[in-house]
């Protein structure tokens, strides 16, 4: 013979909390912390080993400012601009 329980919403939400996996740590972060530390070692170092690292380790802002710095951006237009747009296009 078999017993059938039954269970609310609310409670069966609470029991599968523990079954979550839990979120992920991003890696950015101690990227970012270890070339800034890597940088601050270089400025006080005199030792041209560490100085060489840094210039070959740029941060990752600076280099993705060069990335996207060739690249045009488009204007964002204004709610007007698009109403008249979208006016326009419908009539």
């Amino acid at each position: 013979m078999t017993q059938v329980v039954t269970v609310s919403a609310n409670t069966a939400a609470y029991a599968m909390e523990t079954l979550k996996p839990s979120q992920r740590v991003s890696g950015n972060t101690l990227q970012y912390e270890q070339t800034r530390m890597l940088h601050e070692e270089a400025a006080k170092s005199t030792d041209n080993h560490v100085k060489a690292l840094v210039n070959v380790i740029k941060p990752p802002s600076l280099a993705l400012y060069f990335l996207t710095s060739g690249s045009s951006h488009q204007r964002q237009a204004s709610l007007k601009e698009v109403m008249d747009a979208y006016n326009e296009a419908g009539a």
